[in-house]
């Protein structure tokens, strides 16, 4: 039954994230040409520094769902009121502090970053505006972690995608009326504001026991907390190192123009991650439920469908990157972002394995076994760090690039597997057959068809760019289906798919 609701939330998910995909490739060219490379860079620099705030929060939301998740599976509605209540008293704790590091980086943005004389009074306020947003954001956290608890991912895709459609339609409004960052800024924090006040609204529907007070938090639920949190912090900050890394960097050695450019391949990069992570996301409270039972035979196995599923997912996103890429940037933005192009083909490399192995870790941290991995990727992190520093007073945007491909290949492809097949007690031989080799090969047929596409057409159109994608998806998702599943699962699919879109008809009919 499980695999029913899985099925159905990576529907959800990436039906959101279709959305989502859309309004951003749309609306990224809009906002720079709005704003200039310059300006454009100010606010990629501004969102990479309060990016780091998440390391706030200590790991508190992304584990209270770890904590809920198994209460309400164990139908002990007081606890849930005690994990929930403690993590919001916390997580307003972090929010403060979000403030403090705000002000901070206000008294010192000047001295620290180049932007320009007319546009730092610009970056300030923007900093202020999005700091509070991310400060909004932490106590706020908890009831996308109760709805993710609840496995109800349709729910928060519903609030998600109206929230992406109203953000758009004000950035649109506001730019073309002569505003800029400032008010990219204030719309991000007014429609984020909504969101997860409507997040709030759907929490307390769909779990009628919720109660949340700060008579109910409690020093016990506060210390387990911190005490699964404490790895998941190490992991957050790790990741802050991953993600945030490059656009600070590039700001402190090179220019906020530079910045443009590396982040016009990361944006496409992380677009990438999403697709994949909305698929991993939604194996994590499977893997605690199972961890609850234990059902070592249980987790095994969902560890090999969930690679084999975050593989097909994976394999067509990177070959697009390598053999597509340069066409889609063209097309998207203009011959003068041709090396962001070299940049997206440099920092796919790490996504291979990077991207696959991402089930690897919801798996493992609905197991509570997450320890190791955030010092895997606190390794990372810093070795991303201190590589792109060298790199690029030698190689400037490019040694950037390399410091991430060094780093996490490593991570991903060596470490990270090794640790997840010994905890669940697989062999690499048999991991290897039942959940990799299968998607590889499936996959032969999709790169040689996009390194054909490359080959013939060098200046295509969107209409033909659509038909290669297309092609390349739809060679991919056809040897798959024979290769990697059987009739059983095949017949799984297209019923959930079918249930999935009629229930999105129905309001369009009434």
């Amino acid at each position: 039954m499980y695999w029913r609701r899985i099925l159905r939330n990576i529907l959800a998910n990436w039906f959101n994230y279709v959305v989502t995909i859309l309004i951003g490739f749309t609306l990224t060219p809009f906002v720079i040409s709005k704003l200039g490379n310059t300006g454009y860079g100010v606010w990629t620099l501004v969102l990479s520094l309060t990016g780091y705030f998440g390391v706030l929060d200590l790991g508190i939301r992304s584990s209270v769902g770890r904590f809920v998740a198994r209460y309400i599976a164990l139908n002990e509605e007081r606890n849930v009121n005690r994990m929930i209540s403690s993590a919001f008293v916390m997580l307003a704790g972090g929010g403060l502090l979000a403030l403090i590091a705000t002000a901070v980086l206000y008294l010192t943005f000047g001295r620290a970053f180049t932007v320009g004389s007319d546009l730092e009074s610009v970056a300030r306020t923007t900093l202020v505006i999005v700091g509070l947003n991310v400060a909004f954001a932490f106590p706020m956290g908890v009831f996308t972690s109760l709805l993710i608890a609840m496995e109800r991912f349709d729910v928060i895709t519903g609030v998600t995608i109206a929230g992406s459609l109203t953000r758009a339609t004000l950035i649109v409004l506001a730019l073309t009326h002569g505003s800029g960052v400032v008010a990219l800024a204030l719309i991000t924090l007014i429609v984020g504001m909504a969101e997860y006040g409507a997040m709030s609204v759907w929490a307390k529907i769909l779990y009628r026991p919720l109660k949340i007070s700060v008579a109910s938090a409690d020093k016990i639920a506060i210390k387990e907390l911190l005490t699964f949190s404490s790895y998941r912090f190490v992991w957050i900050m790790a990741n802050q190192l991953i993600f945030y890394t490059s656009s600070v960097v590039i700001g402190l050695f090179m220019t906020a123009g530079d910045i443009t450019h590396y982040a016009v391949a990361v944006s496409i990069i992380n677009y990438g991650r999403h697709i994949v992570a909305l698929v991993s996301d939604t194996f994590a409270p499977s893997a605690t439920r199972l961890h609850a039972l234990n059902d070592l035979s249980g987790l095994q196995n969902l560890l090999i469908a969930a690679t084999k599923v975050g593989l097909l997912v994976t394999l067509p996103v990177c070959i697009g990157f390598i053999f597509l890429g340069e066409q889609f940037i063209t097309l998207w933005l203009g011959k003068d972002f041709a090396f962001s192009a070299i940049l997206l083909v440099v920092l796919t490399i790490p996504q291979f394995t990077s991207l696959s192995q991402y089930v690897s870790v919801q798996v493992l941290t609905g197991m509570a076994k997450h320890k190791v991995l955030a010092f895997i990727a606190l390794g990372e992190g810093l070795a991303n760090l201190v590589i792109s520093v060298i790199l690029i007073q030698r190689m400037g945007l490019m040694g950037v690039a390399l410091g991430s491909v060094f780093s996490g290949v490593v991570s991903t492809a060596i470490l990270i597997p090794w640790y997840t097949l010994h905890t669940l007690r697989l062999t690499v031989r048999h991991y290897w057959l039942a959940s990799c080799m299968r998607p590889l090969i499936s996959a032969i047929p999709a790169a040689a068809i996009a390194y054909a596409c490359k080959a013939w057409f060098k200046n295509p159109s969107w209409l033909v760019f659509s038909v290669e994608v297309c092609a390349v998806s739809g060679a991919l998702a056809l040897t798959a289906c024979f290769v990697c599943f059987d009739a059983e699962q095949r017949m799984l699919a297209v019923e959930k798919a079918r249930e999935f879109l009629q229930r999105r008809r129905v309001p369009c009919e009434t």
